[in-house]
């Protein structure tokens, strides 16, 4: 009868375990995911006859890291159009631009997300206005963030380390085969007792 009742109490616990690794591995998960660009404008492909600033929004409040945060234009010419540095405000880039001739221009950008990881992309949109710059050789604030151009339009992989989702798993792993070491222990010693 003891060896029952020990037997119900240990599974009761490993159930208890169980339920409590499924929601940390949840949460690791989700922590675990980068932030993504929601709307941004002009939009991708869009044809605009005026512009003065490029907006991008996130799904998340992304960091402040110095120079991670970066939106250039380009033109048909490959020169660049942006009047002064990206403004991070919450979630949303803000960049002032000044645009040249008409043409297929386009918005590279690199965003820190909130989990720390960098995202960027690339926005074409067509301009059909009147120039009112001649544009630039180099980005205005390419002193300043290190970098001529953004990185390329794809996720960077994580930094060396371990991810939330790897220390939820090393974790978890480690409760379960507490909870067996437990599971033996209860059951030997209530094994002699009978």
């Amino acid at each position: 009868m003891r060896t029952r009742n020990a037997l119900r109490r240990v599974l009761a616990g490993a159930v208890v375990v169980a339920a409590a690794m499924t929601a940390a591995l949840g949460g690791a998960t989700a922590a675990s995911a980068h932030d993504s660009l929601v709307s941004s404008s002009p939009a991708d492909g869009d044809s605009v006859s005026t512009l003065s600033e490029v907006t991008l929004d996130f799904s998340a409040n992304l960091l402040g890291t110095d120079g991670g945060n970066l939106v250039i234009v380009v033109g048909p010419d490959g020169r660049h159009y942006e009047s002064e540095c990206t403004a991070l405000a919450g979630p949303t880039l803000t960049t002032a631009v000044a645009l040249g001739e008409p043409g297929d221009y386009q918005v590279e950008w690199r965003a820190v997300s909130s989990d720390g990881h960098p995202v960027s992309g690339v926005i074409p949109f067509t301009y059909t206005g009147e120039g009112v710059s001649s544009g630039a050789e180099e980005s205005p604030c390419a002193a300043a963030v290190g970098a001529g151009e953004a990185a390329p339009a794809t996720d960077t992989p994580a930094p060396a380390g371990m991810s939330g989702l790897t220390i939820g798993l090393l974790a978890g792993g480690g409760a379960v085969v507490l909870v067996g070491i437990l599971i033996v222990i209860i059951l030997r010693t209530r094994g002699r007792e009978d």
